[in-house]
């Protein structure tokens, strides 16, 4: 009895050995929160209401009535919330903002996602992506200052691009899905919220259609699979591949979040001020 607990202990202490430094609980700490999220935006996928249409095989009553017209016209509008819509021209800052209901061609899904590898969203969020790095010294095997801050900026780069590439170009050509983000813009912030997070997880189709978003949720994952390849030693681990993947999945909701209020931000404040192009004209 007492050889048997020698050896079960001895192989607890191989295990833990073995495994010492990879998954850290800080490590699964962040795989908790990823599964949480995605759990989360798959319920509140079932809880959103569906996108409203016009239905025209039960149109509404006709009435004489003004007051009834006007009833039925406040309603029409309030049905109009939460529908996908489309801005006029391109958005240089999120190109993939969508300027056009047209389904995009491969060779048009490979533009925009080198547009998005190479737009002033991605070079800024690499850029604060590098800092909170740097602040944290994550990952440490790149060291710190000017060297360090380097190396963490082209990774983020690197990364996004991998993304794009993957998700953005070749899944939806092959899925067939429009990769790019229809806004709500009318919604309250609630509505907002639940519709950003929505889209993590349902994308649209190039047949107008909806489908679990297979592009956003596997792109991500082989991006930080791929990153082993240029990250530091110490950080080749399947923790820090799946810590790497729970921050991009939280990224792409607080992505979408801003996508949604953009329009309203480039007409209120970066048009007045000179910088920008109303999306709402053309």
């Amino acid at each position: 009895m007492a050889a048997k607990d020698c050896t079960e202990r001895h192989a607890g202490m191989t295990m833990t050995d073995r495994y010492s430094g990879r998954v850290s609980r800080t490590h699964i700490t962040v795989i908790r929160f990823a599964v949480g999220t995605i759990v989360m935006i798959a319920w509140l996928t079932g809880q959103v209401p569906a996108l409203a249409q016009t239905s025209k095989a039960n149109p509404p009553p006709s009435s004489s009535n003004p007051q009834s017209q006007t009833s039925a016209r406040t309603a029409g509008k309030k049905e109009l919330v939460g529908k996908p819509k489309v801005i006029t021209k391109r958005d240089l800052f999120f190109p993939d903002l969508a300027h056009g209901d047209q389904p995009l061609t491969s060779g048009e899904k490979f533009k925009l996602a080198i547009a998005n590898s190479v737009s002033p969203a991605a070079f800024l969020g690499s850029g604060l992506g590098a800092g909170i790095g740097q602040a944290a010294d994550s990952p440490a095997g790149y060291g710190q200052g000017a060297d360090g801050y380097g190396k963490r900026y082209g990774a983020s780069m690197a990364n996004r691009a991998s993304t794009n590439l993957i998700g953005t170009y070749f899944l939806s050509s092959v899925l067939h899905d429009d990769p790019r983000y229809f806004v709500m813009g009318d919604g309250s912030l609630k509505q907002s919220i639940k519709y950003a997070l929505r889209r993590v997880v349902i994308v649209r189709k190039d047949d107008r259609g909806e489908a679990f978003n297979w592009p956003g949720i596997i792109a991500p994952l082989a991006t930080a699979g791929l990153a082993n390849t240029y990250m530091p030693d110490a950080q080749r681990t399947v923790g820090y591949t799946l810590k790497n993947y729970g921050w991009s999945i939280a990224a792409s909701a607080g992505a979408n979040l801003l996508k949604e209020y953009w329009p309203t931000i480039t007409r209120k404040i970066l048009v007045p001020i000179g910088i920008g192009h109303d999306s709402a004209k053309p």
